[in-house]
Protein backbone atom coordinates (compact mmCIF):
# COMPACT_ATOMS: atom_id res chain seq x y z
CA UNK A 1 0.00 0.00 0.00
CA UNK A 2 2.82 2.39 0.86
CA UNK A 3 4.39 1.82 -2.55
CA UNK A 4 1.10 2.67 -4.21
CA UNK A 5 0.76 5.87 -2.17
CA UNK A 6 4.34 6.85 -2.91
CA UNK A 7 3.80 6.23 -6.62
CA UNK A 8 0.62 8.29 -6.67
CA UNK A 9 2.32 11.08 -4.73
CA UNK A 10 5.29 11.07 -7.09
CA UNK A 11 3.03 11.16 -10.15
CA UNK A 12 1.07 14.01 -8.62
CA UNK A 13 4.23 15.94 -7.89
CA UNK A 14 5.53 15.40 -11.42
CA UNK A 15 2.18 16.47 -12.86
CA UNK A 16 2.22 19.59 -10.70
CA UNK A 17 5.73 20.49 -11.81
CA UNK A 18 4.86 19.86 -15.44
CA UNK A 19 1.74 22.03 -15.15
CA UNK A 20 3.74 24.85 -13.57
CA UNK A 21 6.51 24.54 -16.13
CA UNK A 22 4.09 24.70 -19.02
CA UNK A 23 2.76 28.00 -17.67
CA UNK A 24 6.20 29.63 -17.72
CA UNK A 25 6.90 32.34 -20.26
CA UNK A 26 10.41 32.45 -21.71
CA UNK A 27 11.68 35.67 -23.29
CA UNK A 28 14.96 35.45 -25.20
CA UNK A 29 17.09 38.02 -26.98
CA UNK A 30 20.73 38.16 -27.94
CA UNK A 31 23.35 38.98 -30.54
CA UNK A 32 26.07 37.37 -32.60
CA UNK A 33 28.95 39.50 -33.90
CA UNK A 34 31.82 38.74 -36.24
CA UNK A 35 34.62 41.35 -36.18
CA UNK A 36 37.66 41.84 -38.35
CA UNK A 37 40.56 44.08 -37.28
CA UNK A 38 43.71 45.50 -38.81
CA UNK A 39 46.26 47.57 -36.84
CA UNK A 40 49.39 48.68 -38.69
CA UNK A 41 51.57 48.77 -35.56
CA UNK A 42 50.23 46.10 -33.25
CA UNK A 43 51.58 44.40 -30.16
CA UNK A 44 49.58 41.21 -30.52
CA UNK A 45 46.40 43.24 -30.06
CA UNK A 46 44.13 40.24 -30.52
CA UNK A 47 45.59 38.68 -27.40
CA UNK A 48 44.26 41.46 -25.17
CA UNK A 49 42.73 39.92 -22.08
CA UNK A 50 42.79 42.80 -19.60
CA UNK A 51 45.88 41.40 -17.93
CA UNK A 52 48.75 42.99 -19.77
CA UNK A 53 48.82 41.86 -23.42
CA UNK A 54 47.51 43.60 -26.47
CA UNK A 55 47.44 47.18 -27.70
CA UNK A 56 49.48 49.19 -30.17
CA UNK A 57 53.16 50.12 -30.47
CA UNK A 58 52.97 53.85 -29.74
CA UNK A 59 56.74 54.54 -29.81
CA UNK A 60 60.10 52.98 -30.64
CA UNK A 61 62.41 51.88 -27.85
CA UNK A 62 65.37 54.26 -27.57
CA UNK A 63 67.06 52.49 -24.67
CA UNK A 64 67.41 49.16 -26.50
CA UNK A 65 69.90 49.46 -29.44
CA UNK A 66 68.47 46.34 -31.03
CA UNK A 67 64.98 47.86 -31.21
CA UNK A 68 65.71 51.45 -32.24
CA UNK A 69 65.09 50.99 -35.94
CA UNK A 70 62.94 47.87 -35.91
CA UNK A 71 59.67 48.27 -37.79
CA UNK A 72 56.66 47.03 -35.84
CA UNK A 73 54.63 44.51 -37.80
CA UNK A 74 50.91 44.84 -38.38
CA UNK A 75 48.22 42.71 -36.73
CA UNK A 76 45.14 41.37 -38.55
CA UNK A 77 42.59 38.88 -37.24
CA UNK A 78 38.95 37.79 -37.11
CA UNK A 79 36.98 37.16 -33.94
CA UNK A 80 33.40 36.51 -32.84
CA UNK A 81 31.06 36.64 -29.85
CA UNK A 82 27.61 35.21 -29.04
CA UNK A 83 25.42 36.39 -26.15
CA UNK A 84 21.96 35.29 -25.03
CA UNK A 85 19.81 37.20 -22.55
CA UNK A 86 16.91 35.14 -21.24
CA UNK A 87 14.06 35.95 -18.87
CA UNK A 88 11.97 33.16 -17.39
CA UNK A 89 8.67 34.67 -16.20
CA UNK A 90 7.28 32.52 -13.40
CA UNK A 91 4.24 34.71 -12.78
CA UNK A 92 3.36 38.40 -12.82
CA UNK A 93 5.48 38.99 -9.69
CA UNK A 94 8.54 36.74 -10.05
CA UNK A 95 11.00 36.14 -12.87
CA UNK A 96 14.54 34.91 -13.38
CA UNK A 97 16.92 36.78 -15.67
CA UNK A 98 20.26 35.69 -17.07
CA UNK A 99 22.97 36.59 -19.54
CA UNK A 100 24.70 33.57 -21.04
CA UNK A 101 27.86 34.00 -23.08
CA UNK A 102 28.28 31.04 -25.43
CA UNK A 103 31.34 32.55 -27.09
CA UNK A 104 33.35 35.06 -25.07
CA UNK A 105 34.15 38.55 -26.26
CA UNK A 106 37.25 38.58 -28.44
CA UNK A 107 37.39 34.85 -29.23
CA UNK A 108 39.81 34.78 -32.17
CA UNK A 109 39.14 32.58 -35.17
CA UNK A 110 41.60 29.72 -35.20
CA UNK A 111 41.74 29.25 -31.44
CA UNK A 112 39.25 26.36 -31.62
CA UNK A 113 38.40 26.50 -27.92
CA UNK A 114 34.93 28.01 -28.15
CA UNK A 115 33.23 24.97 -26.67
CA UNK A 116 36.00 23.81 -24.33
CA UNK A 117 34.28 23.30 -20.97
CA UNK A 118 37.64 23.81 -19.24
CA UNK A 119 37.94 27.28 -20.75
CA UNK A 120 36.43 29.65 -18.21
CA UNK A 121 35.98 32.37 -20.81
CA UNK A 122 33.45 30.55 -23.00
CA UNK A 123 30.01 29.04 -22.46
CA UNK A 124 29.60 30.85 -19.15
CA UNK A 125 26.62 32.11 -17.19
CA UNK A 126 27.71 35.72 -16.84
CA UNK A 127 24.69 36.94 -14.88
CA UNK A 128 21.82 35.20 -13.10
CA UNK A 129 19.40 36.92 -10.75
CA UNK A 130 15.82 36.88 -9.48
CA UNK A 131 13.36 39.76 -9.83
CA UNK A 132 10.52 40.08 -7.34
CA UNK A 133 7.88 42.81 -7.77
CA UNK A 134 6.83 43.25 -4.17
CA UNK A 135 4.26 45.66 -2.69
CA UNK A 136 7.14 47.86 -1.46
CA UNK A 137 9.20 47.97 -4.65
CA UNK A 138 11.17 45.74 -6.99
CA UNK A 139 13.83 43.44 -5.53
CA UNK A 140 16.66 41.99 -7.65
CA UNK A 141 18.78 39.38 -5.89
CA UNK A 142 21.76 37.54 -7.31
CA UNK A 143 24.51 38.23 -9.84
CA UNK A 144 22.98 41.12 -11.77
CA UNK A 145 24.34 43.90 -14.03
CA UNK A 146 26.82 46.14 -12.20
CA UNK A 147 29.17 48.96 -13.04
CA UNK A 148 26.88 50.73 -15.49
CA UNK A 149 25.19 53.89 -14.22
CA UNK A 150 24.03 56.91 -16.19
CA UNK A 151 26.04 57.45 -19.37
CA UNK A 152 28.68 55.04 -20.65
CA UNK A 153 31.42 57.50 -19.62
CA UNK A 154 32.98 55.77 -16.60
CA UNK A 155 31.31 52.41 -17.08
CA UNK A 156 32.62 48.93 -17.54
CA UNK A 157 29.73 46.52 -17.96
CA UNK A 158 30.26 43.85 -15.34
CA UNK A 159 28.23 41.63 -13.03
CA UNK A 160 27.99 42.01 -9.27
CA UNK A 161 26.55 39.95 -6.42
CA UNK A 162 23.86 42.32 -5.18
CA UNK A 163 20.71 42.72 -3.14
CA UNK A 164 19.10 45.54 -5.10
CA UNK A 165 15.91 47.46 -4.36
CA UNK A 166 14.17 49.83 -6.75
CA UNK A 167 11.13 51.91 -5.87
CA UNK A 168 9.26 50.89 -9.01
CA UNK A 169 6.11 53.02 -9.23
CA UNK A 170 5.88 53.69 -5.49
CA UNK A 171 7.08 57.25 -5.97
CA UNK A 172 5.21 57.95 -9.22
CA UNK A 173 6.42 58.22 -12.78
CA UNK A 174 8.57 61.30 -12.24
CA UNK A 175 10.54 60.26 -9.14
CA UNK A 176 12.28 56.94 -8.49
CA UNK A 177 14.87 55.67 -6.04
CA UNK A 178 17.14 52.69 -5.55
CA UNK A 179 19.49 51.15 -2.98
CA UNK A 180 21.74 48.11 -3.03
CA UNK A 181 24.38 46.13 -1.18
CA UNK A 182 27.16 44.44 -3.17
CA UNK A 183 29.70 41.88 -2.03
CA UNK A 184 32.91 42.81 -3.83
CA UNK A 185 35.33 40.30 -2.26
CA UNK A 186 34.67 37.49 0.23
CA UNK A 187 37.72 36.53 2.29
CA UNK A 188 36.80 35.42 5.78
CA UNK A 189 34.72 32.50 4.50
CA UNK A 190 37.89 30.93 3.09
CA UNK A 191 40.73 31.92 5.43
CA UNK A 192 40.98 30.50 8.92
CA UNK A 193 41.12 32.89 11.87
CA UNK A 194 40.23 36.00 9.90
CA UNK A 195 37.65 38.57 10.88
CA UNK A 196 36.25 41.41 8.79
CA UNK A 197 38.50 40.93 5.77
CA UNK A 198 35.79 41.47 3.18
CA UNK A 199 35.22 44.17 0.59
CA UNK A 200 31.63 45.49 0.70
CA UNK A 201 29.92 48.31 -1.15
CA UNK A 202 26.66 50.18 -0.44
CA UNK A 203 24.88 52.67 -2.69
CA UNK A 204 21.62 54.62 -2.87
CA UNK A 205 20.29 57.17 -5.31
CA UNK A 206 17.27 58.85 -6.89
CA UNK A 207 16.15 60.01 -10.34
CA UNK A 208 13.80 62.82 -11.37
CA UNK A 209 12.21 62.86 -14.83
CA UNK A 210 10.16 65.43 -16.70
CA UNK A 211 9.62 67.06 -20.07
CA UNK A 212 12.99 68.77 -19.58
CA UNK A 213 14.84 65.44 -19.37
CA UNK A 214 16.16 63.54 -16.36
CA UNK A 215 18.61 64.00 -13.49
CA UNK A 216 20.04 61.48 -11.02
CA UNK A 217 22.17 61.68 -7.89
CA UNK A 218 23.80 58.82 -6.00
CA UNK A 219 26.02 58.18 -2.99
CA UNK A 220 28.19 55.12 -2.43
CA UNK A 221 30.23 53.81 0.49
CA UNK A 222 33.01 51.23 0.07
CA UNK A 223 34.51 49.31 2.99
CA UNK A 224 37.49 47.32 1.73
CA UNK A 225 39.17 45.32 4.48
CA UNK A 226 40.31 42.44 2.28
CA UNK A 227 43.99 43.37 2.65
CA UNK A 228 44.20 44.36 6.31
CA UNK A 229 46.85 41.79 7.31
CA UNK A 230 50.58 42.33 6.93
CA UNK A 231 52.34 39.71 4.81
CA UNK A 232 55.77 38.48 5.91
CA UNK A 233 58.57 36.80 4.01
CA UNK A 234 62.04 35.37 4.58
CA UNK A 235 64.97 37.58 3.64
CA UNK A 236 67.45 35.73 1.44
CA UNK A 237 70.27 37.83 2.91
CA UNK A 238 69.62 37.59 6.64
CA UNK A 239 67.27 34.65 6.92
CA UNK A 240 65.08 36.78 9.16
CA UNK A 241 61.39 37.51 8.83
CA UNK A 242 60.81 40.77 6.94
CA UNK A 243 57.63 42.61 6.03
CA UNK A 244 57.09 42.33 2.31
CA UNK A 245 53.62 43.90 2.10
CA UNK A 246 51.71 46.22 4.39
CA UNK A 247 48.12 45.48 5.26
CA UNK A 248 45.58 48.25 4.84
CA UNK A 249 41.91 49.12 5.09
CA UNK A 250 40.26 51.45 2.61
CA UNK A 251 37.16 53.53 3.29
CA UNK A 252 35.93 55.26 0.15
CA UNK A 253 33.00 57.53 -0.58
CA UNK A 254 31.60 58.57 -3.90
CA UNK A 255 29.11 61.23 -4.94
CA UNK A 256 27.91 61.01 -8.51
CA UNK A 257 25.32 62.53 -10.76
CA UNK A 258 24.05 62.44 -14.31
CA UNK A 259 21.83 64.81 -16.22
CA UNK A 260 20.27 64.47 -19.66
CA UNK A 261 18.62 67.76 -20.52
CA UNK A 262 16.51 68.71 -23.56
CA UNK A 263 16.02 72.18 -24.95
CA UNK A 264 15.18 73.94 -28.20
CA UNK A 265 13.26 70.95 -29.51
CA UNK A 266 16.27 69.38 -31.20
CA UNK A 267 19.17 69.96 -28.79
CA UNK A 268 20.39 68.39 -25.60
CA UNK A 269 23.15 68.28 -23.02
CA UNK A 270 24.28 65.00 -21.45
CA UNK A 271 26.55 65.35 -18.44
CA UNK A 272 27.93 63.12 -15.70
CA UNK A 273 30.34 63.46 -12.79
CA UNK A 274 31.83 61.00 -10.32
CA UNK A 275 33.80 62.21 -7.31
CA UNK A 276 35.53 59.75 -4.98
CA UNK A 277 37.18 60.52 -1.66
CA UNK A 278 38.31 58.63 1.39
CA UNK A 279 41.40 57.17 3.05
CA UNK A 280 43.64 54.15 2.73
CA UNK A 281 44.73 53.29 6.30
CA UNK A 282 47.79 51.08 6.74
CA UNK A 283 47.78 48.77 9.74
CA UNK A 284 51.53 49.22 10.24
CA UNK A 285 52.91 52.56 11.38
CA UNK A 286 55.90 52.24 9.03
CA UNK A 287 53.82 53.42 6.09
CA UNK A 288 51.81 56.66 6.02
CA UNK A 289 48.09 56.61 5.33
CA UNK A 290 46.93 57.84 1.93
CA UNK A 291 44.14 60.29 1.11
CA UNK A 292 41.85 59.58 -1.85
CA UNK A 293 40.52 62.41 -4.03
CA UNK A 294 39.50 61.52 -7.61
CA UNK A 295 37.16 63.14 -10.14
CA UNK A 296 35.72 62.31 -13.56
CA UNK A 297 33.44 64.59 -15.59
CA UNK A 298 31.84 64.73 -19.05
CA UNK A 299 29.68 67.23 -20.93
CA UNK A 300 28.25 66.26 -24.32
CA UNK A 301 26.28 68.88 -26.27
CA UNK A 302 24.23 67.30 -29.06
CA UNK A 303 21.89 68.60 -31.75
CA UNK A 304 19.84 66.98 -34.51
CA UNK A 305 18.97 68.66 -37.82
CA UNK A 306 16.87 66.37 -39.99
CA UNK A 307 19.22 63.47 -40.91
CA UNK A 308 22.31 65.00 -39.27
CA UNK A 309 23.23 64.58 -35.60
CA UNK A 310 26.27 66.30 -34.14
CA UNK A 311 28.15 66.06 -30.84
CA UNK A 312 30.60 68.41 -29.14
CA UNK A 313 32.03 66.53 -26.15
CA UNK A 314 34.50 67.33 -23.40
CA UNK A 315 35.61 64.75 -20.86
CA UNK A 316 38.04 64.75 -17.96
CA UNK A 317 39.58 62.30 -15.50
CA UNK A 318 41.91 63.45 -12.75
CA UNK A 319 45.58 62.51 -12.81
CA UNK A 320 48.38 62.31 -10.28
CA UNK A 321 51.85 63.71 -10.99
CA UNK A 322 53.39 63.24 -7.54
CA UNK A 323 54.23 59.68 -6.60
CA UNK A 324 56.11 60.83 -3.49
CA UNK A 325 53.18 62.26 -1.53
CA UNK A 326 50.44 60.19 0.10
CA UNK A 327 47.57 61.44 -2.07
CA UNK A 328 45.77 59.11 -4.51
CA UNK A 329 44.39 61.48 -7.16
CA UNK A 330 44.33 59.43 -10.36
CA UNK A 331 40.77 58.45 -11.31
CA UNK A 332 42.07 55.63 -13.51
CA UNK A 333 40.53 56.26 -16.95
CA UNK A 334 37.08 56.92 -18.44
CA UNK A 335 35.86 53.30 -18.54
CA UNK A 336 35.99 50.40 -20.99
CA UNK A 337 32.45 50.96 -22.34
CA UNK A 338 33.20 54.56 -23.35
CA UNK A 339 34.33 54.64 -27.00
CA UNK A 340 33.81 58.02 -28.72
CA UNK A 341 37.16 57.50 -30.53
CA UNK A 342 38.23 54.26 -32.20
CA UNK A 343 41.86 54.25 -31.01
CA UNK A 344 42.36 56.52 -27.99
CA UNK A 345 39.26 55.10 -26.31
CA UNK A 346 38.64 51.98 -28.41
CA UNK A 347 38.96 48.48 -27.04
CA UNK A 348 41.93 47.63 -29.28
CA UNK A 349 43.76 50.90 -28.85
CA UNK A 350 43.32 50.47 -25.10
CA UNK A 351 45.16 53.72 -24.47
CA UNK A 352 42.97 55.89 -22.24
CA UNK A 353 40.24 53.61 -20.94
CA UNK A 354 41.61 50.05 -20.84
CA UNK A 355 45.24 51.15 -20.27
CA UNK A 356 46.46 48.42 -22.65
CA UNK A 357 46.60 45.97 -19.79
CA UNK A 358 48.13 46.72 -16.43
CA UNK A 359 51.72 46.02 -17.50
CA UNK A 360 51.82 48.19 -20.64
CA UNK A 361 53.98 51.26 -20.03
CA UNK A 362 52.00 53.70 -22.21
CA UNK A 363 48.60 52.77 -20.88
CA UNK A 364 49.76 52.72 -17.27
CA UNK A 365 51.30 56.19 -17.67
CA UNK A 366 48.15 57.61 -19.28
CA UNK A 367 46.04 56.08 -16.54
CA UNK A 368 48.17 57.87 -13.94
CA UNK A 369 48.33 61.21 -15.76
CA UNK A 370 44.56 61.53 -16.39
CA UNK A 371 43.03 63.22 -19.42
CA UNK A 372 41.42 66.34 -20.83
CA UNK A 373 39.82 65.61 -24.19
CA UNK A 374 37.61 67.29 -26.78
CA UNK A 375 35.70 65.24 -29.38
CA UNK A 376 33.63 66.56 -32.29
CA UNK A 377 31.57 64.02 -34.23
CA UNK A 378 28.67 63.81 -36.66
CA UNK A 379 26.35 61.04 -37.88
CA UNK A 380 24.43 61.41 -41.14
CA UNK A 381 21.53 59.11 -42.08
CA UNK A 382 22.18 59.07 -45.82
CA UNK A 383 19.31 56.64 -46.40
CA UNK A 384 16.96 54.63 -44.24
CA UNK A 385 19.56 51.87 -44.09
CA UNK A 386 22.91 53.70 -44.39
CA UNK A 387 24.48 55.91 -41.67
CA UNK A 388 27.81 57.69 -42.07
CA UNK A 389 30.06 58.80 -39.21
CA UNK A 390 32.96 61.24 -38.89
CA UNK A 391 34.85 62.43 -35.84
CA UNK A 392 37.96 64.22 -34.64
CA UNK A 393 39.42 64.32 -31.14
CA UNK A 394 42.31 65.86 -29.25
CA UNK A 395 43.54 64.80 -25.83
CA UNK A 396 46.16 65.94 -23.33
CA UNK A 397 47.18 64.69 -19.90
CA UNK A 398 45.50 66.26 -16.88
CA UNK A 399 48.81 66.34 -14.98
CA UNK A 400 52.14 66.94 -16.71
CA UNK A 401 54.36 64.33 -15.14
CA UNK A 402 58.02 65.16 -14.50
CA UNK A 403 60.02 64.91 -17.74
CA UNK A 404 56.93 64.11 -19.84
CA UNK A 405 55.11 66.07 -22.53
CA UNK A 406 51.34 66.31 -21.99
CA UNK A 407 50.19 65.79 -25.61
CA UNK A 408 48.29 62.53 -26.29
CA UNK A 409 47.63 63.52 -29.89
CA UNK A 410 44.93 64.10 -32.51
CA UNK A 411 42.67 61.30 -33.75
CA UNK A 412 40.55 61.22 -36.91
CA UNK A 413 37.69 58.76 -37.45
CA UNK A 414 35.41 57.78 -40.33
CA UNK A 415 32.81 55.04 -40.39
CA UNK A 416 29.65 53.68 -41.94
CA UNK A 417 26.89 51.29 -40.90
CA UNK A 418 24.49 49.60 -43.32
CA UNK A 419 21.39 47.59 -42.44
CA UNK A 420 21.51 44.62 -44.81
CA UNK A 421 18.15 43.33 -43.61
CA UNK A 422 16.20 43.66 -40.38
CA UNK A 423 18.37 42.49 -37.45
CA UNK A 424 21.56 42.32 -39.56
CA UNK A 425 23.98 45.29 -39.70
CA UNK A 426 27.40 45.65 -41.30
CA UNK A 427 29.71 48.44 -40.10
CA UNK A 428 33.22 49.61 -40.99
CA UNK A 429 35.47 51.87 -38.88
CA UNK A 430 38.65 53.71 -39.92
CA UNK A 431 40.84 55.50 -37.38
CA UNK A 432 44.12 57.40 -37.54
CA UNK A 433 46.02 58.60 -34.45
CA UNK A 434 48.64 61.34 -34.88
CA UNK A 435 50.37 60.22 -31.71
CA UNK A 436 51.49 62.88 -29.24
CA UNK A 437 54.88 63.15 -27.55
CA UNK A 438 53.50 62.06 -24.16
CA UNK A 439 54.06 58.50 -25.30
CA UNK A 440 57.81 58.99 -25.52
CA UNK A 441 57.50 58.68 -21.72
CA UNK A 442 60.14 61.31 -21.16
CA UNK A 443 63.33 59.99 -22.75
CA UNK A 444 62.46 56.29 -22.71
CA UNK A 445 61.38 56.22 -26.36
CA UNK A 446 62.90 57.98 -29.38
CA UNK A 447 60.05 58.48 -31.81
CA UNK A 448 56.29 58.08 -31.58
CA UNK A 449 54.38 56.03 -34.14
CA UNK A 450 51.22 57.19 -35.82
CA UNK A 451 48.57 54.46 -35.70
CA UNK A 452 46.12 53.34 -38.38
CA UNK A 453 43.21 51.03 -37.50
CA UNK A 454 40.59 49.49 -39.78
CA UNK A 455 37.80 47.26 -38.53
CA UNK A 456 34.57 45.79 -39.83
CA UNK A 457 31.67 44.27 -37.91
CA UNK A 458 28.75 42.06 -38.87
CA UNK A 459 26.10 41.94 -36.12
CA UNK A 460 22.97 39.81 -36.01
CA UNK A 461 20.50 40.53 -33.20
CA UNK A 462 17.35 38.75 -32.18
Amino acid sequence: MKKVLFTVAALGLAAGIATSASALELKVKGDYTVDGFYIDKGMGAAAYDGGGSGGVQLANDFTNPLMRDVETNSDAWLQHMFNIEAEMVVNDKISMKSRIRLIDWGTVWGEQDDTDVNNGHNMSVERLWMVYKSPVGVWEIGRRPAGAWGLSFVDKATAGDRIFWGSGKLMGEQLSAYAFYQKMVETEAYVQETDDMDNDYYELGATMKGGWGSASLGYGLGLNNSANVDIYGISTLTGLNTITAYGYETTSNRFKGVGQFKFGGNMGLDSEFDYKWGEKDFTNNVKADQDISQLAFIADFNATFDALTGHAMYFYTSGDDNAKDTDLESYGGPGADFEPLYILTGVFGNILNNDQGTTNAWGAAAKTAGVNALVLSADFAATQDLTLHAGVGYAVADKEMAGYEDDYGFEYNAGAAYKLVDNLIYAVHLGYLDTGDFFKLGTTYKDVNSIFLASHHLTMSF
